[in-house]
């Protein structure tokens, strides 16, 4: 702790002036970029979404809503859907559950609302829908990421804008339209114990 006697004021007063002085000098020259920076820009990537049956920009719609391009799924080297939930908050995608002896059967949560009977009379709490036709059963809920052109996962109930009502939220798989000209991907893994993943 510094003390400061009366008749040293003035002498802490020109001190506090010249780091003053120093301080906006040192602002000013981290201010000033350099001219090659001040010529770019930085854009968001606009990212369109059909969460509510039309298509629309992500920041434009009034919902809370996670949406991953094809790009994004590959980046985060996602091959199924139930891997969705390492990225997304408040989703919890179990495929390993218990529930009916199936490994490709789903149990999806949305901030904690969602079911865990998969018996055929029971509809799950959060919507899986493909090309926009309702996954009704867990059983096969699990379903491989090719081909596919977005994914958007929407939390809160839904109504029936997709032809279900949902209490938990949905998951919205939309896959690419075929193009112009013929073209394909081929990936393969390979590993030990002889691993060998063709897609």
């Amino acid at each position: 702790m510094l003390t400061y006697k009366s008749n040293d004021l003035p002498l802490v007063g020109q001190r506090l002036k010249i780091a003053m002085i120093a301080g906006s000098l040192l602002l000013a020259e981290c201010v000033a970029l350099p001219s090659y920076a001040k010529e770019k820009t930085v854009a968001i990537e606009e990212i369109v979404v059909t969460a509510r049956k039309r298509e629309e920009n992500l920041q434009d719609t009034p919902i809370s809503i996670t949406a991953f391009t094809s790009q994004s799924l590959e980046a985060l080297q996602i091959d199924n859907i139930s891997q969705v939930s390492d990225a997304t908050p408040g989703l919890t995608f179990d495929s390993s559950t218990p529930i009916s002896g199936s490994r490709v059967s789903s149990s999806i949560f949305i901030r904690g609302i969602g079911q865990t009977d998969f018996t055929l009379v029971s509809d799950p709490g959060v919507g899986l829908y493909l090309d926009g036709v309702y996954i009704a059963r867990s059983v096969g809920g699990v379903l491989d990421v090719v081909d596919v052109e977005r994914v958007e996962v929407l939390r809160g109930p839904q109504g029936t804008l997709f032809g279900k009502n949902t209490i938990g939220g949905a998951i919205n798989i939309t896959s690419k339209s075929a193009g112009l000209e013929f073209g394909g991907q081929l990936e393969l893994k390979t590993g030990t114990d002889d691993r060998l993943d063709l897609k």
